[in-house]
């Protein structure tokens, strides 16, 4: 799933965030007709609605029922809890949330900041800003693609893209927002590749296939693909420890493959498949 956050519970970009193949839109609690009117405009595109709340907002006893009652009065298909811990254990919001889900015999979803609750192996969350940060971090960083919530990424063009591109290949569930001026048309080739390419859009990582990263690159193997970024000034051939087979998608022109890399110019990114690895 790719959620898109919406600055204002408007409609008026639905229909263009549906044909970029978002699969849902993140809103703040507005009045009532508003968010009644966005989700039902939301539906009629196939888009999902989730409900980013406030936790140092929220507060007493009745927290979990206030959820609920979000949860089912408008039709809204999760919530994000975002802030400091909520008022009473997260449990309950889950076993709520599941609950309800099972009344409603149609998938919920909780999440808390960066992680699911509901579904328990849903997983977690990223940010464009988180994997920037993980890129700056160099080859000694942590290897979770986690970040903090959307705002302001790297200016570089090539570099966003390369981190748009590992955001929305990554093993979580993307956050992109308007201040993070991806172009739609790298968004819309690679939520089509997510869709044709099932690998690219599950949640959950391969303990056995972690990402790789040297200085300048680091590959990602999801499935039979594997995407490789060169976040370097100079040209990069990738090991990609496996047999290439063709090129879906690349950040730009100039990518070739041989025997078992892939070239990549400076700062760019591409999605390989590969018919066997070592």
């Amino acid at each position: 799933m790719v959620v898109w956050v919406l600055p204002a519970p408007d409609p008026a970009p639905l229909a263009e965030l549906a044909a970029l193949g978002v699969d849902a839109v993140e809103v703040e609690p507005p009045a009532d007709d508003a968010l009644r009117a966005l989700v039902s405009r939301a539906r009629s595109l196939g888009l999902g609605v989730v409900l980013r709340l406030a936790t140092d907002r929220i507060l007493g006893p009745a927290v979990v029922d206030h959820v609920v009652q979000w949860l089912a009065g408008f039709d809204l298909d999760g919530v994000r809890l975002d802030g400091p811990p909520p008022p009473v254990p997260l449990g309950e919001f889950a076993a709520a949330v599941g609950a309800l889900s099972d009344h409603m015999g149609r998938p919920l979803t909780l999440a808390e900041s960066d992680r699911y609750l509901v579904p328990a192996d849903g997983g977690r969350l990223g940010t464009l800003d988180g994997v920037a940060a993980w890129l700056r971090h160099g080859p000694d960083g942590d290897t979770d693609f986690e970040g903090p919530p959307p705002g302001p990424v790297a200016t570089l063009t090539a570099v966003r893209d390369v981190a748009a591109t590992l955001l929305l290949t990554a093993p979580l569930t993307p956050l992109l927002s308007p201040t993070d001026d991806v172009p739609p048309a790298l968004v819309r080739a690679l939520t089509a590749l997510r869709r044709s390419r099932p690998e690219l859009a599950d949640p959950h990582p391969e303990p056995a296939h972690p990402p790789r990263r040297g200085a300048d690159v680091v590959t990602m193997r999801r499935g039979a693909l594997v995407v490789a970024a060169n976040t370097g000034p100079a040209a990069a051939r990738v090991n990609l420890h496996g047999v290439p087979k063709s090129v879906l998608f690349t950040t730009g022109p100039g990518v070739s493959l041989t025997n078992n890399s892939v070239d990549l110019p400076p700062e760019s990114a591409a999605v390989v498949a590969c018919c066997r690895f070592d």
